[in-house]
């Protein structure tokens, strides 16, 4: 019950109380006489309550219906308690006022959105962190207190980084409460997500040995690299000192990794003791050169060594490649580093798509050695006549599709075109795919007559002769005499 109920039947109590006390009669003091009813009122009959009707008779009890043996005074009958009657409530008979609000409530409105306002987190302090760093800093207590838990955890289990960390933080301890302060006013998730320079050379000196920093920089490769060859013995860990500013900057940028290669991480895996199995061509997708280099400990050392110089040079070539979509020509430097010192073996030739030369020098060690030489100075030419086989394979192959296909486009792939014969057409290898009939040859290879809305148009293949303006009569098929005709 509320306090105005309470309030409302303590006040009733107290009326009830003082009617009853006046009600009852002061000895010495005469009595009023009844007050007489009105003219024309009935009294309630004995021992009925206000509204007429008479209370239920005891149980068992078997009472007159008028009291008997009354003193000569008479009987007196008391007066009754009227209880104050509350006032009933009535609805409004206006309809349209019941179903407006009361005066001084604003309507709520169900169909629109509530919006939350998040709570600011509270401003951490400096003082308090320093206290914690002081205290509680090797084991990571300042990093909890910050909202950093992955680096409390890391402080806790590796002892402050063995000390390093902590004595670092000491000095940059502002700008870690002063970050986080920034990113819990700012309610930005993607700031939580964002990479920071003096984290990564927290991680680097000393845990960069085990790749922490690459696991912090989401290079994950890397970083397993460097767990299982302590930073590639140590020369990885000496390149990231210069290269961690670009390490935080790809790492905060969304370029995605699959498109275009680091050349931050090419450079490590080239020029670090990892170059030696063929790591930087692993990494550029070059898995002939790597295996060679892994079987070959980096072609005797002498390819890791030019790899130092080159390897610019591969990365560019690798994000061509990724651009074009043709990565199939052959280049001068691979193949003179395969010249030297597997040339003897014919190892450039296979390189050049030149197998039985490849066979040859492997059984005669390079022509007794004559072949070997002459093959360093006309090397350049060995190059540049593989190049034109393959393009004019690529051209051939594309232009046979688009015989097909006048719809071709170039550099979209359509599947395997047919390559025989199909219901009297002549084979696309022959650049005719026209209706002629069996028995038949085109006269001008490459040109054949199509049909298109009711016109002969001409179609171009390949070896077709350009220049031509007048289109060839369309084939007839001559009728094939059959036995006994």
């Amino acid at each position: 019950m509320s306090v105005c109920q309470y309030r409302t039947l303590a006040r009733m109590s107290t009326e009830k109380e003082t009617l009853q006390r006046r009600s009852q009669p002061v000895p010495g003091e005469q009595q009023a006489p009844p007050a007489q009813p009105p003219s024309g009122f009935t009294p309630n009959p004995q021992g009925a309550n206000p509204n007429g009707h008479l209370p239920p008779p005891l149980h068992g009890a078997n009472l007159p219906s008028q009291p008997q043996n009354l003193p000569q005074g008479g009987y007196q009958q008391q007066p009754q308690y009227i209880y104050p009657q509350v006032p009933q409530y009535v609805l409004p008979q206006n309809p349209s006022l019941s179903q407006q609000p009361p005066t001084g409530y604003i309507p709520y409105n169900l169909n629109h959105p509530v919006m939350f306002c998040p709570t600011p987190a509270p401003k951490k302090s400096i003082l308090e962190a320093y206290l914690l760093l002081i205290v509680l800093g090797l084991f990571g207590g300042h990093h909890f207190y910050l909202r950093r838990p992955v680096w409390g955890i890391l402080y806790f289990f590796s002892f402050g980084l063995l000390g390093a960390g902590w004595l670092i933080d000491i000095f940059r301890l502002p700008v870690l409460v002063s970050r986080c302060n920034n990113d819990a006013s700012q309610q930005n998730p993607n700031l939580a997500k964002k990479k920071h320079l003096d984290d990564a050379y927290v991680l680097w000196f000393p845990g960069g040995f085990l790749g922490l920093h690459h696991f912090y920089l989401n290079n994950i490769g890397l970083g397993v690299l460097y767990l299982f060859t302590f930073g590639l013995f140590g020369v990885g860990w000496l390149i990231d000192a210069c290269l961690m500013p670009y390490h935080v900057k790809k790492a905060n940028s969304n370029i995605p990794d699959c498109i275009e290669k680091s050349t931050a991480a090419t450079c490590i895996l080239a020029v670090s003791p990892a170059g030696l199995l063929g790591a930087h061509h692993y990494y550029l997708n070059r898995i002939g050169f790597g295996l060679l280099y892994t079987f070959t400990f980096g072609i005797f050392g002498v390819g890791y060594i030019v790899d130092w110089c080159r390897f610019p040079i591969l990365l560019k070539r690798y994000n061509k490649s990724k651009e074009t979509g043709h990565t199939s020509h052959k280049h001068l430097d691979d193949a003179y580093l395969l010249w030297f010192p597997l040339g003897f073996l014919g190892f450039h030739h296979f390189y050049l798509n030149r197998p039985v030369w490849g066979l040859l020098y492997m059984f005669t060690f390079g022509l007794l050695g004559i072949g070997w030489l002459i093959d360093l100075c006309r090397m350049w030419k060995l190059v540049e006549n593989c190049n034109k086989e393959i393009d004019e394979r690529v051209h051939l192959t594309r232009n046979n599709r688009s015989v097909a296909n006048p719809n071709y486009i170039q550099g979209q792939y359509y599947g395997n075109m047919p390559t025989t014969t199909v219901r009297g057409h002549v084979p696309v290898s022959y650049g005719q795919f026209g209706p002629c009939p069996p028995g038949y040859s085109n006269p001008n290879p490459g040109i054949y007559p199509t049909q298109q809305n009711g016109e002969l148009t001409k179609t171009i293949g390949y070896g077709a002769v350009h220049g031509m303006n007048e289109q060839p009569p369309p084939y007839e098929a001559a009728s094939i005499p059959t036995k006994g005709h």
